[in-house]
């Protein structure tokens, strides 16, 4: 099919907070400005977005016209709920779609089965922001689903697309670092995230599932090893003294087995979410990896990057994740960074599929599809047992 006849679709946002749009931040999220961009390209028709409530709706629709005004670009947005208060408005807003469509979901990690499961069954192409989800068996029929409805499903796994990570992709295939031993990730949050921005839902997740499923996924992508099995202790003590009934931290150890020697290698994980809401950095990560024959050490909060201002102190900016940029002409901004292309990459799939360009069952390579996520699900599972059961190993079947 040639450009004369390229078709762009409707976008489906599903959700409307911090990563959609910058709720209850000074700042725009990742999504939406992303959903800018695809305009931008010629991608995408109209975006359409579906909040839970009337104020949240109205939220979006204030950064969005921040949004237009910052990069010169007005695309047709429509919002929803539009007369009351409806978590279902996104099944109203499919109704006023007559074209093909893609969906982003970005919702709380327990509303991500139903909502998923909902699109595809109305043959919407959909990506969800991490995780899919927490067990194997909704895993699992999400894959039929899909494949039943031929449509395309993936994860929201920036962390694929950034730079210091492929270039440990590299190294790893050239067995540069030797036989691998051990990953160590570090990975933690500042109070604010649980206590106030996701105080309504913090209950119902953890911060290993929340936050820490990143590098589950990135050390699946980078080894295609299998996991074994998982042992998970977890700290309760500054949260549940606020009436949070969720952990603090939590320690997560990960056996994994390599598809094609079945050598072993093993993963520790600690993730948590009370960092002082003065820390230099939203996320504080670090990540080390050791072979036989070498070490990688990576900072991924460390970009080289620091401002320090009156009104906000000393900030650790990372530039490469997602960031406002003056366009070529210099007249407005632009978004960027491996967040945004995650995104992006969806959005120009979607639009391939749906032009004939491209087939469901191309759609493999650096991408997280739902496939990819079961060993992320069993990990999840395997986690919350060991939490729940004194904290010992669980081995995955």
């Amino acid at each position: 099919m040639g450009p004369e006849t390229f078709l762009p679709f409707d976008l489906l946002i599903v959700g409307a907070g911090m990563y959609v749009c910058g709720k209850g931040t000074q700042g725009y999220g990742t999504i939406l400005p992303t959903a800018f961009e695809a305009w931008r390209k010629g991608w995408i028709k109209t975006i359409h977005l579906a909040a839970a409530t009337q104020k949240s709706a109205a939220l979006a629709r204030k950064k969005s016209e921040a949004l237009m005004k910052m990069t010169g670009m007005t695309p047709d947005i429509r919002f929803y709920p539009e007369n009351e208060d409806d978590p279902a408005a996104y099944l109203a807003a499919l109704k006023r779609i007559s074209r093909p469509c893609g969906a982003i979901v970005s919702v709380p990690d327990n509303l991500h089965f139903n909502i998923t499961k909902d699109l595809i069954e109305r043959k919407v192409h959909v990506q969800v922001v991490k995780p899919l989800v927490s067990t194997i068996d909704e895993n699992r029929e999400l894959i039929a689903l899909k494949n039943k409805h031929e449509v395309y499903g993936c994860v929201e796994y920036h962390k694929r697309f950034d730079e210091s990570n492929l270039k440990l992709l590299d190294l790893i295939r050239k067995e540069t670092l030797g036989e691998l031993l051990h990953f160590r990730i570090n990975y933690s949050q500042r109070k604010i995230i649980p206590t106030t921005t996701f105080r309504s839902w913090v209950d119902t997740t953890n911060i290993f599932q929340y936050l820490g499923v990143h590098y589950v996924d990135l050390i699946a992508f980078l080894t295609h090893a299998a996991p074994l099995r998982v042992m998970s202790v977890g700290m309760k003590k500054y949260l549940s003294g606020r009436g949070i009934d969720t952990f603090d931290t939590i320690q997560t150890l990960i056996e994994w087995q390599l598809p094609e020697d079945k050598k072993t290698f093993l993963s520790s994980h600690f993730t948590g979410w009370i960092d002082p809401d003065t820390s230099t950095a939203m996320s504080d990560q670090r990540l080390e990896v050791i072979g036989t024959k070498g070490r990688y050490h990576s900072d991924q909060k460390d970009r080289g990057v620091t401002l320090t201002t009156d009104s906000l102190g000393c900030e650790q900016i990372n530039p490469y994740f997602c960031q406002f940029y003056n366009d070529i002409d210099g007249k407005h901004l632009k978004i960027d960074g491996y967040g945004p292309e995650s995104i992006l990459q969806f959005i120009k799939d979607s639009a391939d599929i749906i032009n004939g360009i491209k087939r469901v069952s191309d759609m493999a390579g650096l991408r997280a599809t739902f496939e990819s996520s079961l060993c992320i699900s069993e990990v999840l599972e395997a986690s919350e047992k060991s939490l729940a059961e004194n904290n010992g190993w669980v081995q995955i079947g």
